[in-house]
């Protein structure tokens, strides 16, 4: 999983930091809240999932590659459309 997150997302500086799935599961978390946009031009979590399955769908990854990221981008969303944020 490491490895097609880190050729899904080539150009991104702390990808190749990245070493742990917990790490990358974090990275997900964050890019669904959209915590690297600015608080009033962030985009719901629905829309942030939606960006993701269609740069996932874009990429050259694997079938396999491809499903597996979507399957951990499903549960991190269910896990924060779930929780209580307030």
């Amino acid at each position: 999983m490491i490895e097609a997150f880190r050729l899904l997302y080539k150009e991104r500086r702390f990808t190749t930091e990245l070493q742990t799935q917990e790490q990358i599961r974090e990275l997900i978390k964050s890019e669904l809240l959209d915590e690297f946009t600015h608080p009033r031009a962030r985009l719901s979590l629905e829309k942030k999932l939606g960006l993701a399955f269609d740069r996932i769908s874009k990429s050259p990854l694997s079938d396999d590659k491809k499903e597996l990221l979507e399957k951990v981008y499903k549960e991190e969303y269910i896990k924060l459309s779930t929780e209580d944020r307030n």
